[in-house]
């Protein structure tokens, strides 16, 4: 096979390393290595989408409207995808805003160019559109998930989405932030995480969490947790299915 057929295998985001060789390496030449800090804003709403990022190691949240002045997290990004759709569609203002939710490694890119590069490639925009589809049904999921789910049950699925996009069993996260992400009062978390960490899930302390237990954690998460990641594991799957020429 010809060098311009290859993927990416060491790239860490998984979108990019869906692309073929030649599409990645176009696209490589555009991409600036950052590195995310807790509760950076990425875009905020009504203003522009300046950049859009491929986390390589930092997860980010997208917030919605719950009510005049609260936002909540409507879906969180990391590994598996992008942040900043609606730049590939030159769709005007951000109708959301994104924060860096974890800390971490990623990649940038201008959405001019990012813009320019989705034209160009026809293998882009499909990773893409199936892309989308996975993520509207992470944020349809999780806003069912928040009208009917326990608190305890939603932490549970909130904790191990973010275990999956982060790699690693320790992260740093207050549970104001948490409140604020899952829509609820701090109370309501400290109660929940309790409950987790009586029963040998997870360690917390001082805003530091450890999962310790991560198959019985997923017994206690909700079924919109295992939908949600069946949705991503599918994604991937149709995109190996559908080869690496453009």
């Amino acid at each position: 096979m010809p060098p311009s057929d290859l993927g990416a295998p060491l790239e860490r985001n998984r979108l990019l390393a869906a692309l073929p060789g030649a599409g990645y390496a176009a696209l490589a030449r555009r991409l600036e290595a950052v590195r995310l800090q807790p509760k950076q804003v990425l875009f905020a709403r009504g203003g522009p989408i300046d950049y859009v990022y491929f986390p390589r190691g930092a997860v980010a949240s997208i917030l919605v409207d719950a009510s005049k002045d609260r936002l909540v997290e409507g879906g969180s990004v990391g590994n598996e995808g992008v942040v900043g759709l609606a730049a590939s569609l030159d769709a005007g203002p951000a109708g959301e805003v994104a924060i860096c939710r974890i800390p971490g490694e990623a990649a940038r890119m201008e959405a001019r160019a990012f813009r320019a590069a989705c034209k160009r490639s026809a293998r882009l925009r499909e990773v893409l559109q199936r892309y989308t589809l996975a993520l509207m049904g992470q944020m349809a999921r999780t806003a069912g998930c928040n009208r009917v789910h326990p608190i305890e049950e939603r932490l549970a699925r909130w904790l191990l989405m973010t275990h999956d996009r982060v790699g690693a069993d320790q992260f740093h996260m207050t549970q104001e932030f948490i409140a604020a992400m899952l829509g609820v009062r701090r109370p309501s978390v400290t109660v929940a995480a309790g409950i987790l960490q009586q029963a040998g899930l997870i360690d917390y302390r001082r805003g530091h969490l450890h999962i310790l237990d991560r198959a019985r954690l997923e017994e206690a998460a909700c079924e919109d947790y295992r939908r949600t990641e069946g949705l991503y594991e599918e994604l991937f799957r149709s995109l190996d299915g559908i080869g690496q020429s453009e």
